[in-house]
């Protein structure tokens, strides 16, 4: 099924803007070296994970959203958490019905002071006279983070833009600043890095394809020529009856397309699987029958892999429930590989693949949901050793249910800092779609059920039926 900063900041001026939306402007900080991770919102030398809920009722508007912050640990995540929604002091903006803020969720260092910023977007949200036109919150990272924010500035806006639909940060503009790109269903909008706190950040470039275009849905940042500049992913529909991702590619001043490919549609992630310092492409696409394709899973869903280069991306490499190696079997609406992560599980130099079906029948539990792992090698994605892990794996807190959705979203990143990326996991209709989210720690050796730990809704504080989970920090 489809599925859906050192100094603490002082507010200084609220500033209206079109529609309702606030800027809630604060002192600017002295300048300090970038931060370390582009998840660590608090500084403490440790990675925070934030979790959406962009389809939680917030005072009673329906599907409003929410966003929770994990803050991390020498052992990990905690249940220590802000949870955000634009009924939150410092958080421009009112919850209304179906603005989905938490839709998208990124981080990075935006106005370079040493601390981590949060950027979330809400597709949904009207401004003014634009229904769905959307919008980006940026919450500025701190010892005390989220006390002050801003909003992205829309240029030619429109009904149903749905600004926000993905968000990501890199130095896309190889100016050694993280840059900000917005994904909206026909563009993408790249906003320059150095970022100022008391004035909006306004569009640099916006990217499209003339004659070409692609109707975006998701994107990741990732080095795939070597170059040392960051390149964005972004997989959608070209409507020719094939999927489609544009590789843009970071250089100095404006990004420029590298490559279509025709693989993807449903989610995305680079990485660099080979350890040959060229990031790897991974793409999804859940529902073949929607294109004219040839659909080597039957219905299930599956996974291309291309290979990183100086000049682009190999041949594909097309993986499913079906080939050797890979646990379990190919059946209609699997939603194998409804969610992808790429990152080094083992601490070997070469990067691990996870793929999530949160549609995957466990018996005869139907959408119980799991996770694949495989693990990397110098020749790429291996498919020996191939892990499957679902909430009856031993050691995974609770059990398999009906409709749990486990695997809606992964992300693999080190939270213990032991060299090694720890998964996360998300099954957003947990407990009667509550959500929840369990972490399973990196090894040496990979990914088993040992060392895993499990955060629910009510963990967070989130009343039932929250869906918590939906959209995890890019």
């Amino acid at each position: 099924m489809p599925l859906p900063f050192r100094t603490v900041v002082a507010v200084a001026t609220v500033t209206a803007l079109a529609g309702g939306l606030l800027t809630i402007a604060a002192a600017a900080p002295a300048s300090a070296a970038p931060a370390k991770y582009a998840d660590d919102f608090d500084g403490d030398g440790h990675r925070d994970l934030a979790i959406g809920a962009p389809y939680k009722a917030v005072n009673g508007a329906e599907a409003a959203g929410s966003v929770v912050v994990s803050f991390g640990s020498a052992a990990g995540l905690t249940t220590r958490k802000v949870e955000l929604t634009q009924s939150s002091a410092g958080v421009p903006g009112t919850p209304e019905d179906s603005d989905n803020f938490g839709i998208s969720i990124a981080g990075g260092d935006l106005d370079s002071d040493g601390y981590a910023d949060l950027v979330v977007g809400a597709d949904g949200e009207d401004v003014g006279e634009y229904e769905g036109q959307g919008s980006v919150t940026i919450l500025w990272g701190g010892a005390e983070p989220f006390t002050s924010s801003t909003t992205t500035t829309v240029h030619n806006p429109r009904q149903w833009q749905g600004h926000g639909l993905d968000v990501a940060v890199g130095d896309f503009t190889g100016d050694s600043a993280a840059d900000l790109a917005v994904i909206e269903p026909n563009a993408v909008v790249v906003y320059k890095g150095g970022s100022s706190r008391v004035t909006q950040p306004t569009s640099a470039y916006t990217l499209t394809v003339p004659g070409a275009p692609l109707l975006n849905w998701e994107a990741a940042v990732g080095d795939v020529n070597g170059d040392g500049k960051d390149d964005l992913a972004v997989t959608g529909d070209p409507g020719t009856g094939r999927p489609g991702t544009d590789i843009w590619r970071g250089q100095e001043g404006r990004p420029s397309r590298l490559e279509r490919v025709q693989d993807g549609d449903t989610a995305v992630a680079l990485g660099d699987i080979n350890g040959d310092g060229f990031d790897d492409m991974a793409t999804s696409l859940t529902w073949p029958g929607t294109f004219f394709i040839d659909d080597p899973s039957n219905g299930a869903g599956y996974v291309t892999v291309r290979y990183g280069s100086p000049t682009g991306f190999g041949d594909p490499v097309t993986l499913h429930q079906d080939s050797t190696g890979v646990p379990g079997a190919n059946e209609d609406d699997d939603g194998w590989g409804a969610s992808v992560a790429i990152g080094d599980i083992t601490g070997d130099g070469r990067a691990e693949l996870v793929v999530g079906a949160n549609g995957e029948w466990l018996g005869d539990l139907e959408n119980a949901g799991d996770v694949t792992v495989f693990r990397g090698s110098a020749s790429g994605v291996s498919q020996s050793g191939v892990v499957r892990i679902s909430q009856d794996t031993a050691g995974v807190p609770g059990a398999a249910e009906t409709n749990d959705l486990f695997g809606a979203q992964v992300r693999l990143a080190d939270y213990n800092n032991n060299g090694k990326a720890d998964l996360a996991v998300t099954a957003s209709f947990e407990n009667d779609r509550s959500g929840g989210l369990w972490t399973l720690p990196g090894t040496a050796s990979g990914l088993t059920g040992t060392g895993s730990a499990s955060l629910s809704s009510a963990d967070f504080g989130l009343a039932s039926g929250s869906r918590f989970g939906e959209s995890l920090l890019d």
